[in-house]
């Protein structure tokens, strides 16, 4: 005879397992530090930073392209990114200029 599981038992245990995943695991998710990438900027094109050679998408909404106007070729600048490096929603949310030598 075939052991009773808790799930064959309760039926709604999956159902809940589930829901208690997508309220709780959600906001663990969310919490992942973002992607920072540091380096010199070789180029300002549009809304695009280009650092150490590779282009980045500056958000439209934010501060990131307000501080886009502010950034110069050659200055040291550590980008904050929406996502990781090299996925084509990825932006820069932030930009932080590096001060000195």
């Amino acid at each position: 005879m075939k052991q009773p599981t808790f799930l064959s038992i309760q039926p709604w245990a999956g159902p809940l397992a589930v829901v208690a995943l997508a309220i709780y695991g959600a906001p663990v998710l969310a919490a992942r530090p973002p992607v920072q990438v540091s380096g010199t900027v070789t180029a300002v094109e549009g809304r695009q930073i280009v650092v150490d050679g590779v282009s980045y998408p500056v958000q439209l909404q934010g501060a990131a392209l307000q501080q886009l106007g502010q950034v110069r070729v050659g200055t040291r600048v550590d980008v904050v990114l929406s996502g990781p490096r090299g996925a084509s929603a990825t932006q820069v949310t932030a930009i932080r200029t590096h001060h000195g030598p």
